[in-house]
Parts: structure tokens; C-alpha cells; sequence
């Protein structure tokens, strides 16, 4: 009688990742706003009411793509991280960086539901999904206050100047993420992920290939180019990236 619970459980949990993947098929097929509990049950060959058991609402079936893209994207880029054997601050970064990248070409369309157009109707629940949506970066923006604290980086001048309203909202913002990091290079690190965020994008739709020709590389050449602006006048970060 024990060993029923578990098995019920495992097939329960079987069935529901079965639902994901055919939502993540159909949002391929139709895009995010195509997406619909009806059609996801034609593509199993069950009956809608048969899902509700799993996912009540399409906007809780939303939500679980969403805990799952968010949380894989993490694992990919704290993993990569983790591996090499550089203490360098700013090579872990940029492991985590192209696992971000890599992460994007491998699942687009998960890609696409947490950073890309909004699904119509649809309102996250912002306490799960908002700290979800944070964990991706807090790993990088803490190795950049290490690199910043250990003078790997400096900050330009031209960041140095930080809107009140911006730093007033970030004493909320550091108390909720934990993360003690300066206005300035919250400010600097947002415009960064802004370049290379807009890079994978316009990948993802084939727009950088036609003109650039190889995307990777100038993903790269990005990411090396914002690194070596941050360096200053410091030399320390110019030769770890020439050891790259």
C-alpha cells in the first residue's frame, strides 16, 4: 500500500511534464499567444477536462513553463560558472555568459516565453516569479562586485552618476536580491545585459547572421569589448583576458 503513493506521484508528475512539452510545441507552432489547454489536448489525444487535473487554468500551466525556463536557465549558466579552473572573476562571467547564449539557441521558444512577448491575458504571480527571474543574474552581478572589489574592474566615469530615483529604488532592490552591489554597476551591468540580451534576440530571428555572418563570434567579440571597458586603467583584467 506504501509503494502505491510514489508510483501514483511519478505518474502524475510523468503526465504533467507530457502537457509542458506539448504547450512548448504548440507555442513553436503558434507562438506564445497561440498557446491554449484545447489544443494541447489534441496533441495528446485527451479530452481538455482531463488536464485540468493537472493544470486548472492555462494561465497555471503558463506559470509552470515559466518556474521551469527560468529555473533551467539558471542551472545552465551557475553550472558553467562553477566549471574551469580560473579563479578570474570576469572568466566565470563570461562562462556564465555564453551558457546564457547557448542556453537561448537551445530552447528557443522557452527563450522567447520568459523574455520575449508578453502573452495576452496573462499576469505572472510576481512573488514566484519574480525571484525566478532575478536568479539567472545574481550569481554574475556578485562575481562583478568581487572583480570590482578585487580591482579586476573599475567603473568609467560616465557611470558614476546615478539618477536618485534609480538609487532610492535599489535599497528595496539589494534587500530583496541580498546582493550588495553599487548603484553605478547595477546601473553599467543592466546596459551590458541590454547589449548582449538584444544580440540573442535578434539571433533568435535571424536578423544579426545576414549582416554579421557569425553571431557566436560577435556575441563574443561583445562581451570581450565590455570587459576590456571596464578594465580602466586597470591592467590586471587586460591580462586575464588575454589568457582567455
Amino acid at each position: 500500500m506504501h509503494m502505491a503513493r510514489p508510483r501514483r506521484e511519478a505518474v502524475r508528475k510523468e503526465i504533467a511534464e507530457e502537457i509542458k512539452a506539448a504547450a512548448r510545441k504548440q507555442m513553436e507552432q503558434y507562438g506564445t499567444a497561440g498557446l491554449s489547454l484545447r489544443g494541447v489536448a489534441r496533441e495528446l489525444g485527451i479530452t481538455a477536462p482531463a488536464i485540468y487535473n493537472y493544470f486548472p487554468r492555462l494561465e497555471d500551466l503558463i506559470t509552470a513553463l515559466i518556474v521551469d525556463a527560468f529555473t533551467d536557465l539558471a542551472l545552465a549558466m551557475e553550472t558553467a560558472g562553477e566549471q574551469g579552473d580560473s579563479d578570474a572573476a570576469i572568466l566565470r562571467v563570461e562562462a556564465m555568459l555564453v551558457a546564457y547564449r547557448k542556453w537561448a539557441i537551445e530552447h528557443p521558444v522557452d527563450f522567447q516565453l520568459i523574455y520575449g512577448n508578453p502573452i495576452p491575458g496573462y499576469e505572472a504571480p510576481v512573488g514566484l516569479t519574480d525571484p525566478l527571474a532575478r536568479r539567472p543574474f545574481l550569481g554574475i552581478f556578485q562575481l562583478y562586485a568581487q572583480a570590482l572589489h578585487t580591482g579586476e574592474i573599475t567603473l568609467p566615469e560616465e557611470y558614476r552618476q546615478v539618477p536618485l530615483s534609480i538609487s532610492e529604488y535599489l535599497v528595496s532592490w539589494r534587500e530583496q536580491s541580498g546582493v550588495n552591489i553599487p548603484d553605478e554597476l547595477v546601473c553599467m551591468l543592466m546596459t551590458g545585459w541590454a547589449r548582449i540580451h538584444g544580440l540573442v534576440m535578434l539571433e533568435l530571428f535571424h536578423h544579426t547572421q545576414p549582416v554579421i555572418g557569425d553571431a557566436g563570434a560577435l556575441y563574443q567579440y561583445e562581451i570581450q569589448s565590455f570587459h576590456k571597458r571596464l578594465a580602466g586603467k586597470s591592467k590586471l583584467i587586460e591580462g586575464i583576458l588575454s589568457k582567455a
